[in-house]
Parts: structure tokens; sequence; C-alpha cells
């Protein structure tokens, strides 16, 4: 018979050496860029115009690579830095060179993380990690898992908790007389009412707990809303609490929500994907103050310290829960060798799984846990650094709220509206010029920040400082930028859109 050869390769290993120099001399020029005040966050361009501009699309021969490489190129000039130190909109910000050298390994390896045969050393790193994890929080005997990014984390842990409670659900499905609900704050990320549609339950059957004028959810209402639920002959299987909710940045009283679920026997799931990166700092770590009352607790590797996507983690304080919930007995995959115990594919939902593991351990080798206390400490530093350069800016920044942690939420007020008391005339103005400055921030490329707004507030700046990268004068570049478009917006738009005495135009 005749010998089936491969397909063509176009890069024979004597090639290699040349390939990767000038790749990794690319990448290398793209991050130094980063540290660069004069290097534009975005060369933004709209979907139309970036159409034009970049050339997507895919010949059925091929291109050789010195082609490509130009496309290449042309990938990292219109993407968003990320990692530069003016980078300040979401919650992650920077790089990290030793977690990105990670990734580089990670692709060459090209494994799955379900079986210790074909991942013996990063089952060992993942089951390390886990453990170190599990003890941080106080979790003495507890078992996790990593997964891809936080909703992820926060499904697992909802799912688990439908195990507790309702063990049956997993063979026979919801029944209409079985009606389950679950509980978490009105600030709270939208992954939980999402779970609750993934897993049958319904977002209907996600209640809103109110939160206090920080954004933390209410204990006490929480307990009346469980009673409530109980007399409707509904069944509580679990409340979420919020350690770092997406807006404010707030943490909610663990302490005080464990003794509502221990009363209830309900299962309690922490959402601590923002904001649990204060558990690597003494200063800070009260934050999460009785979380190993806890059932679950989710966590990040990305938000606080520059990592490369994904990298969340899902703890559960009893072992034994995540493999009764998703353990399928897959014997094609799973064999009955002696390291059968070592075998994480059957924890999670996933069956193929990214080593996400390895980029936190190699950044914890290179750092250490000091390494990331110093992070996580500069990080709080530069919050409260925006805090005070908003309380001494003389009514031009002024604080939506008492930051708890990284998220500093403040307006830009225009000259004859600072200093003066809320009306809804003033509302309208700052929540109008909030977003024309936004969008002017985006457009400019210099800095770039977000915007959100919760209920019964104008739109504002959410200024989020986990950038790791970003010091003193990067975030003094942002209220800069944002005051001089304020002013000019301000002053162009008086006679129109807001009126000669600061209103809009409609309110006129």
């Amino acid at each position: 018979a005749e010998l089936v050869r491969p397909p063509r390769n176009l890069y024979l290993p004597e090639d290699l050496d040349t390939l990767f120099t000038n790749v990794a001399k690319l990448l290398s020029e793209y991050l130094k860029q980063n540290y660069q005040e004069s290097t534009p966050i975005q060369n933004y361009l709209g979907p139309d115009k970036l159409r034009e501009a970049f050339n997507i699309k895919i010949t059925r021969e091929g291109s050789s690579f010195d082609a490509v490489i130009n496309d290449l190129k042309d990938v990292l000039k219109y993407s968003t830095r990320t990692g530069h130190i003016r980078f300040f909109n979401q919650l992650w910000a920077g790089s990290d060179v030793a977690a990105i050298i990670s990734e580089w390994f990670l692709s060459v390896l090209n494994t799955s993380m379900y079986t210790y045969e074909v991942a013996p050393v990063f089952t060992l790193i993942e089951l390390d990690l886990i453990d170190r994890f599990c003890k941080m929080v106080g979790f003495e005997d507890g078992e996790g898992t990593f997964a891809p990014g936080g909703a992820h984390a926060n499904l697992l842990a909802m799912l688990a908790a439908r195990q507790h409670h309702s063990p049956q659900t997993r063979l026979d499905g919801l029944h209409k007389d079985q009606q389950l609900v679950c509980f978490t704050s009105k600030h709270s990320h939208y992954t939980i009412p999402r779970g609750a549609i993934v897993l049958g339950v319904g977002s209907n059957n996600s209640i809103y707990i109110e939160v206090d004028s920080e954004g933390r959810m209410v204990p006490a209402a929480l307990d009346r809303a469980i009673t409530q639920a109980v007399s409707e002959g509904k069944k509580p299987f679990l409340v979420n609490a919020t350690n770092g909710t997406t807006v404010y940045g707030a943490y909610d009283d663990l302490e005080a929500i464990s003794d509502v679920c221990e009363k209830h026997k309900v299962w309690l799931h922490v959402d601590a994907c923002w904001g649990g990166h204060c558990l690597f700092s003494p200063k800070h770590k009260s934050l999460m103050k009785g979380c190993h009352r806890a059932n679950s607790i989710a966590l990040t590797g990305t938000k606080c310290f520059g990592l490369p996507q994904q990298c969340a983690l899902i703890l559960i304080r009893e072992k034994g829960v995540l493999r009764t919930c998703n353990s399928m007995n897959a014997d094609y995959l799973f064999h009955e060798y002696e390291e059968k115990s070592y075998d994480v594919g059957d924890l999670t939902l996933n069956c193929g799984r990214r080593v996400d593991s390895f980029k936190l351990w190699v950044s914890l080798k290179v750092y250490g846990e000091k390494g990331f206390e110093e992070r996580t400490e500069h990080a709080f530093d530069q919050a409260q650094y925006v805090v005070n350069r908003c309380r001494q800016s003389n009514g031009v920044f002024e604080l939506a709220h008492n930051p708890q942690s990284l998220n500093v939420c403040f307006w830009y007020v225009p000259k004859n509206w600072r200093n003066k008391p809320r009306t809804p005339e003033r509302d309208a103005v700052l929540d109008k010029l909030t977003g024309l400055i936004r969008r002017q921030l985006q457009l400019n490329g210099k800095v770039l920040t977000n915007f959100a707004d919760v209920p019964g507030q104008p739109h504002f700046f959410r200024h989020i400082t986990c950038n790791p990268g970003a010091s003193g004068e990067d975030m003094d570049a942002v209220l800069e930028e944002i005051q001089t478009i304020g002013d000019h917006l301000s002053e162009t738009l008086a006679e129109t859109q807001l009126g000669s005495s600061g209103q809009t135009s409609a309110d006129q």
C-alpha cells in the first residue's frame, strides 16, 4: 500500500529559529511600547473603516508567513492595548511578562487538563495551587478546579449548590413541584441570573436583594426574602455574596450573610472574582472576613495581577462535590490506572480544558506571594490617590460613592454646577457630559477609563486602579484629560445642548 504522507509543512525545522526570533522581537517591541506615554492605547476605527484597513480575507492557497506577518502587525496596530500603563477600562489591565512566556510554553505543549496521562506536570501544578488557595480562604479539606473565566466558575458553584440541595435533579431534571430559587444582590454580576437560566431554574427565580448606599447586600433584606420564598413553597438553594461588585467594587458582609445562610441552611457562594486579590494583602484581607464560612468561592488571577485571559478558580469547602456533580465515567478517557485519582477532568463541565493554572504558577514562582501582595497594595494605594485627587479638586470631580476597593466612581462637574446640591437638572448635565467625555477619551486614545451607572444616579466614570504598571502620574493624566475634554465640551455646548444656565436644552 502507498504510504500516507503528511500535508505540506511551510516551516521546516531549520527555519524555526529565524521565525520565532522575528516574532519574539515584534512582540517584545510591542510590549515595550505599552510603557511609553506617547503610544496610543487605540488607533480606533469603526467596523466599516476597519474592514477596509485590515486584510481579513483568507485565500484558498494560503500565503507565506512573511506575507502574513504584515497582517499580524496590523492586528497589533488596530487592537486595544490593554497592557498599556494608561488603560483603566476593565477589571483587568497591564502585562505580566512571566505569564506571557508561560502562554508560549502552553501553545508548544498543547495539552489538555483532563488526565494525568496527558498532563502529568500540569496536574501536579494545578492540584498544588488549588490546595494552596483552599488553605488561603480557610477551606482546610476543600477541593476545586480551574475554569475558563469567572462566569464559568460561578456556574460550577451554582451547579454544586443545586446538587447539594436537590441531588435527584441531576438524573431526573427539574419538576414543576420543585421550584428552586437563588438570591443575589442588585449590584451583583449578571452571571448569577444567567446561571439560573442555564440550570433550568429560570431568571425569574434569581431574586435580587436590596443594597445599601455603598452597594453592599443588606443581610436583613436577604433574611426576609428567604423567609418569604419558603412561605410560598419555594426551595432556596443558593445565596450569592459578592466580594468586589462590578461597578462600586463593594464587599458584602460575609459574616452577617453567613449567619442568614446557616439559619436557613442555604448554600453560600462568594463571587470574589474581582475582589479576591485582597487575600494576598495582610492590610486588606479583612475585606473578606468570614469567607471560610462559605460553601464555595470563585476567584480569578487575571483581574488584579495582569495575567493573560483566562484564569479562574472555583473552590469548594467539602471534598467530592465537584466529581459528584460532573462525573460521566467516560472509560475511553479515564482509565483504571494507579494514577486515576489524579485525573481532574471529571471535576468540570469541560472535556478538553486549557492549562490556565500554569500562568498563575509561573507568575507566583517569579514574583512570590510577596510580589502579589505588593501588586495588591499598589492597586489600593492608587485608588486612594485618585480619591484624594477628587476630594481636593475644588469641585471639578465629585465622588459617586466612598470606595472600598479599586473602583473609583466619580463625575466631572462643569464650572457652573460645581459645589451645588443635587437636582434633576444637574443630574441630566452630568449624565450627558460623562457619555460625551468618555467617547472622546476613546477616540483620542491617550488614556482609557470606563463609565457606568447605578439606578437613581447619572452615569459616572468608573476608574479601575488594578494596572500593575501604572503610577500616580498616569492617574493624573486620566483626570487631566477628562477635565480638558470636559471644560471644552461644557463651554462649546453651553448655549445649545446644555443651556447657558447649565440646564440641558430639553429641560428649558
